[in-house]
């Protein structure tokens, strides 16, 4: 697709894709689908087996992932440090808990910490420490949530011992290659991963690099982000606008004052 980011290129480079037709791709991606369903399986026989059992009525799950993959998607495989795609970022989020509302799909935007919220706020958790996330709860519960909300996610690499095979822990898998991982760390070591943020709302999608493309897509109009409208002035004011709401979102989460000093002191100096 023509004005994506670099790797959308990188990725079939360095994994030597080109020959492959589209069948290929398809077939790849009816096999990631495959294996979906039988996660969904499995996650059924779970449920079952908790609700044969006494812990039922005080049991709660929830499932999500920590990030998608491509699978055939724009000829791509794998996935990219530093991608915003939707593909790769839009987990799954599906939760059950004893009073909760059953059968609702809720169509609201929301981070993957907000798992960690919603648990703590469940089960009468007070943690001290500030955090930037939202309980779910009340949505689960069957109350109103917020669909105008902004979300957030960051990737990407800037210094040298960021990039996986630059750490001497990773070593000897990126210099093998046999290693399935070896042509991502020559595509990491050779073209870079720009570090990119994205702010994200039901409508629209920000993904901002300060070295390499940006991106921005209109989701009712494109949800498969096939076409990058960074540059379209139709849509500057609400690109600006978006712009101006990541920086107003790292002004206020960048950093944070303890809340309680450390007890160990600051370290007597020396004599």
């Amino acid at each position: 697709q023509p004005n994506k980011p670099k790797y959308h290129s990188g990725i079939i480079k360095y994994r030597e894709l080109e020959s492959f037709n589209q069948t290929f791709f398809e077939e790849i991606n009816a096999i990631y689908l495959g294996r979906v369903s039988y996660v969904d399986w499995v996650l059924g026989q779970l449920v079952q087996g908790i609700d044969a059992s006494p812990m039922a009525k005080r049991t709660s799950i929830f499932v999500s992932s920590d990030h998608g993959d491509f699978a055939g998607d724009f000829h791509l495989v794998e996935k990219w440090p530093g991608a915003m795609d939707d593909i790769l970022t839009r987990v799954p989020m599906i939760a059950r808990i004893p009073s909760g509302k059953p059968g609702q799909v809720i169509a609201d935007p929301i981070n993957s910490f907000d798992m960690m919220e919603t648990i703590a706020h469940m089960a009468g958790v007070n943690a001290t420490h500030i955090r930037f996330a939202q309980s779910f709860l009340p949505q689960l519960m069957g109350q109103a949530g917020d669909p105008n909300r902004t979300v957030y996610s960051e990737g990407g690499f800037l210094y040298h011992r960021e990039v996986e095979p630059f750490d001497p822990d990773q070593e000897g898998t990126y210099k093998n290659q046999h290693n399935l991982y070896y042509p991502r760390g020559r595509e990491e070591v050779e073209e870079g991963i720009p570090r990119a943020v994205m702010a994200k709302t039901t409508d629209y999608k920000l993904v901002f690099r300060a070295d390499g493309v940006s991106e921005f897509y209109d989701l009712k109009a494109d949800p498969r982000e096939l076409t990058n409208e960074y540059g379209n002035e139709k849509y500057s004011q609400i690109r600006d606008s978006m712009l101006m709401d990541l920086l107003a979102w790292y002004v206020k989460t960048g950093d944070v004052t303890p809340l309680a000093e450390d007890p160990r002191k600051a370290p007597h100096p020396p004599l």
